[in-house]
């Protein structure tokens, strides 16, 4: 009788158990990271106003590679009991700064310049090498993409015909495609490459007119703490 009753006690505390165990596996996270990188520019088109007031079109002009640094925080979707398809999603926004900077070009001087843009990222990725340690993956390839909001501001001060500091506001697509190496269960490192295509023509002023878009590749290298 007290064999059957220490054996339907085991029975019993065996799902509360395996229950405090499953409470403790790390399934949805929280994260943060910074990243730093590169960013560098395509030549866009422009109307150029000359001494005599003419507009010759066609004239191409060129911005400086240059530095690239933000911060971005996401959720990666798996919370307890959910479908393991889950894991594979997540999203993220981001807040992002660079250099927009062109050189001299013909009678222009140089023409300073910034860019901040803020994105609204879906996540697709594929976590690999995961264990009781590494429950989100050791090694995770990753796809963002979403619409942003692109800050322009050049300074045309010292441009002929300047008007000072102009800043702009545009929409933009945002994808970017890298991966995720974890060093330690809650602490990520990883490569990525991101592309920006901003639905504007930027800051214009009374001597330069621009009549392209931008696209804008950016190389980063993103350090990111999970939950």
């Amino acid at each position: 009788m007290v064999k059957r009753l220490a054996l339907l006690c085991c029975i019993l505390l065996v799902p509360t158990i395996a229950a405090g165990q499953e409470s403790n596996i790390h399934y949805g996270e929280w994260w943060v990271g910074a990243q730093l990188g590169a960013v560098i520019n395509t030549d866009r088109s422009a109307d150029v106003a000359c001494q005599f007031g003419c507009r010759p079109r066609g004239t191409t002009f060129s911005t400086d590679p240059g530095i690239t640094t933000g911060v971005i925080g996401g959720y990666n979707f798996c919370t307890p009991y959910a479908q393991v398809w889950e894991r594979y999603f997540g999203v993220a926004v981001d807040f992002q700064w660079n250099q927009f900077d062109q050189p001299a070009q013909g009678a222009l001087p140089t023409i300073g310049g910034n860019q901040w843009a803020l994105a609204f990222l879906g996540r697709v990725q594929y976590p690999l090498g995961g264990d009781e340690k590494f429950t989100a993956g050791r090694f995770v390839p990753f796809l963002m993409a979403g619409p942003a909001i692109v800050w322009t501001n050049s300074d045309f001060s010292d441009c002929p015909f300047g008007d000072g500091s102009e800043t702009t506001t545009d929409i933009a697509v945002v994808a970017e495609v890298g991966f995720e190496f974890f060093m330690w269960p809650h602490v990520s490192i990883g490569p990525s490459f991101r592309y920006r295509h901003v639905f504007g023509n930027g800051p214009s002023s009374d001597a330069i007119d621009y009549t392209s878009q931008m696209d804008q590749f950016m190389f980063l290298g993103r350090l990111a703490y999970h939950f």
